[in-house]
């Protein structure tokens, strides 16, 4: 299964690697199809802002850990509900990691993300003035951080000590602490326009999800 021990972790061989992704995406299915009911237009808007996100994280990979993923997923995962948080966050993972680099550290990334999903589902990011700002930002540095611990593991060896590892998560601070900042000048930036477009797939959800009830009713 393991090749080698590198930089960001052991090297899967192709087939484990495989096997990882398609674990993947097997719970990405089970997450967007099982449970809730879904239009093909929200697919469709969900699945763009999946290639939008990891465009610009590749685009910005070159800036150590300054990526607009971490955003992201907790306003999909507040506005849309924890299943699309964590499927939008396996994706983006799984997608900019095809062009990033891909292996076993793609599992314990979308381990991280999926977290700050379940985070983001709930926290009520919305206030009687629209996206409360504060506590998006307040959620965006503690998420960073949470991801960073998440992450680190996938750095374990066999007979790491607990010291050892903790000298992992210290040594990783300064780059948890890039990605908070940059976490909050994402929210500043990006996260009023993507709030909007959001709240516009949860109405029409909701209206579809109304009409579908009385269908099912008067049939």
């Amino acid at each position: 299964m393991f090749q080698a021990f590198g930089v960001h972790g052991p090297e899967l061989t192709p087939l484990a690697g495989t096997v990882v992704d398609v674990v993947l995406l097997t719970l990405v299915f089970a997450m967007l199809f099982n449970g809730t009911r879904s239009n093909k237009g929200t697919i469709f808007a969900l699945a763009t802002l999946v290639f939008l996100t990891a465009a610009v994280r590749v685009v910005m990979q070159p800036l150590p850990n300054i990526q607009p993923v971490t955003v992201a997923v907790l306003l999909v995962a507040s506005q849309l509900g924890l299943r699309r948080g964590v499927a939008f966050a396996i994706l983006v993972t799984l997608l900019s990691n095809m062009l990033i680099g891909d292996g076993w550290w793609t599992l314990f990334q979308a381990a991280g993300w999926a977290l700050v999903a379940v985070l983001g589902s709930r926290l009520d990011l919305n206030d009687g003035e629209g996206l409360n700002m504060i506590r998006l930002c307040q959620a965006s540095v503690f998420s960073a951080f949470l991801f960073g611990v998440v992450a680190t593991f996938s750095l374990v060896a066999p007979g790491m000590t607990v010291s050892a590892f903790a000298l992992l998560l210290a040594q990783g601070l300064p780059f948890d602490l890039l990605h908070a900042i940059g976490n909050v000048a994402f929210a500043l930036w990006m996260a009023p326009v993507l709030h909007r477009f959001l709240a516009d797939l949860e109405s029409t959800d909701e209206v579809l999800q109304t009409v579908g009830d009385a269908h099912v009713i008067d049939g």
